[in-house]
């Protein structure tokens, strides 16, 4: 097991640098979808070839959260970070330059390694560093990523169509710029253990994989159905789509907010009950009235989930990074497979079901995180009793 002197330390300009990273993953994540139109145009290929920007951005940040797993293991927290934010900084000039659709795809595929990099990475090593507060800084960290992913898109609307060099140069030299503090900021590694897993330690790490991967279901489910379903009830386009950026603002705030939650609150308390709001608002949104304003409470209510969960299973098993890395993938393949389920039980029952099928994504998730609760419980009772 990794000793104290050799755990990560994370200096304050470190964490400044981290929140400007989790900025920036935030930007270039949620740019692709307004660009589609633009990169249709300028390449000269139809807007569903263009769709592979995303396909090709989620691709590469899967591989880079696989490798980085194995990476942050064996690599110093500092190289790490240093490598990952490089290989961002790349992508985005390849970007800015790419002549042709074949190299500005290839040049996307590798922003993402350094985006699944960067989210495995930095969560990973605020996560797992030494002193107090743990969990509001991250809820605070993981919100400025929230604020990211509503400026990307403003910020395509008034830069990136007509100087896509300029957007895209200007992310590889933020990723340039952080360097220094990083460099001069962090130091040691993460904690693993060479000891073999107990099997009742591997079966909670699997229900919080479950939990994990059903919360990314209710965030990109909600955000990517919740326009549809607004305009069945009667708002126009732009209401819509006003209202699903108030649901991501929404949860950028929450994160914020979370922050402020006294550090004597426990992190099950904080996910149990944020997850039983967002079942209830859910639900309420079946009320045409209540829809607009339910589906913003959800977004409060889920804010500090991610972050706060991977703090608490940190303290769970605190000298083993190893079970909190398997959070990652867990969450890209909630948000690459249930949405898709929830759309095909929406095309079967209609539109209007939206708001139930959500709610009812919610309880499973609720479900799972109590049973983790309750075996996180039972496993600290019989360590004590040892």
């Amino acid at each position: 097991m990794i000793s104290t002197a050799e755990r990560v330390h994370l200096t304050r300009a470190a964490l400044v640098a981290i929140g400007a990273v989790f900025f920036l993953i935030g930007i270039l994540a949620s740019a692709y979808g307004p660009l589609l139109g633009y990169l249709s145009h300028r390449f000269g290929i139809s807007l569903a070839i263009a769709g592979g920007t995303l396909s090709a951005h989620f691709l590469g940040a899967l591989v880079g959260v696989l490798v980085s797993m194995r990476a942050l293991q064996s690599v110093p927290s500092r190289s790490f970070m240093l490598g990952a934010l490089s290989l961002l900084g790349l992508g985005c000039v390849g970007v800015a330059l790419a002549p042709s659709w074949g190299t500005f795809l290839g040049a996307v595929l590798v922003i993402g390694v350094g985006f699944g990099a960067l989210d495995i990475g930095c969560n990973q090593i605020v996560a797992h560093s030494e002193g107090a507060g743990r969990t509001a800084v991250l809820n605070v960290l993981n919100g400025a990523f929230g604020f990211g992913a509503v400026a990307g898109p403003l910020l395509v609307s008034t830069v990136g169509r007509t100087h896509l060099s300029l957007l895209y140069g200007g992310a590889a030299a933020v990723a340039v710029g952080v360097l220094p503090l990083v460099a001069a900021g962090i130091s040691g590694r993460l904690p693993f253990t060479a000891r073999p897993t107990p099997t009742r330690s591997s079966a909670l790490v699997g229900m919080f994989m479950v939990a994990f991967a059903l919360y990314v279901g209710i965030e990109t489910g909600t955000g990517g159905w919740m326009p549809s379903h607004l305009e069945s009830i009667g708002l126009q386009s732009l209401a819509a789509a006003t209202l699903t950026s108030g649901f991501w603002l929404a949860l950028a705030v929450g994160r914020l907010l979370a922050g402020f939650l006294p550090a004597r609150v426990p992190e099950p308390i904080t996910v149990v009950a944020g997850t039983a709001v967002a079942a209830l608002a859910l639900l309420m949104a079946l009320n045409h009235a209540a829809a607009p304003v339910a589906y913003i409470v959800a977004g409060l209510a889920i804010a500090p989930i991610f972050p706060t969960g991977i703090v608490w299973l940190a303290k769970l098993r605190p000298g083993d990074a190893r079970a909190t890395s398997w959070l990652f993938p867990a969450s890209m393949v909630g948000g690459a497979i249930i949405p898709g389920g929830i759309g095909a039980v929406i095309a079967r029952f209609g539109i209007a079901w939206t708001p139930a099928v959500l709610s009812l994504v919610a309880v499973c998730c609720l479900i799972a995180f109590l049973v983790t609760a309750r075996g996180s419980t039972s496993r600290a009772g019989r360590s004590k009793l040892s």
